[in-house]
């Protein structure tokens, strides 16, 4: 894949949803979307999230992967390396998926849901994790 077909990535969220409509696979919708979450205790677990990311459309077919990332550059969780089909129009955009199951934060800061394509990190969006204790819920 050339460097002026690579896809460019035009944005990425989380959320606790992803509904695909069957009839227009394009048609995504993706429900309850966090920029962070707020715990009482630590490790704390998200049963389950979805990262999911719009990207420009390609001609070329090209391998992507999402990564959680702690603030010291460590990954908390990874994705497996899923392969996307090349759009028959480039104007189409890519509207890739994954799931996180189980994601588990040892503590407090500031992360990043790091997407990498063809095995290079594109892009990334932050992520807070904040404990809240009891005592300070009035």
């Amino acid at each position: 894949m050339t460097k002026a077909d690579s896809p460019k990535v035009i944005g990425i969220i989380l959320c606790e949803r992803v509904l695909q409509d069957v009839l227009r696979p394009d048609a995504i919708s993706c429900i309850n979307i966090h920029n962070g979450v707020t715990v009482q205790s630590f490790p704390a677990v998200i049963p389950l999230v979805y990262a999911f990311a719009q990207l420009s459309g390609s001609h070329s077919e090209f391998t992507y992967q999402f990564k959680i990332v702690d603030r010291q550059g460590q990954i908390v969780a990874t994705s497996p390396v899923a392969k996307v089909e090349p759009l028959p129009n480039k104007n189409m955009t890519h509207k890739i998926i994954s799931a996180f199951q189980g994601l588990a934060f040892q503590e407090e800061g500031m992360y990043n849901i790091v997407l990498a394509l063809e095995g290079e990190d594109a892009a990334a969006l932050p992520f807070q994790v904040i404990q809240l204790t009891p005592d300070a819920v009035c």
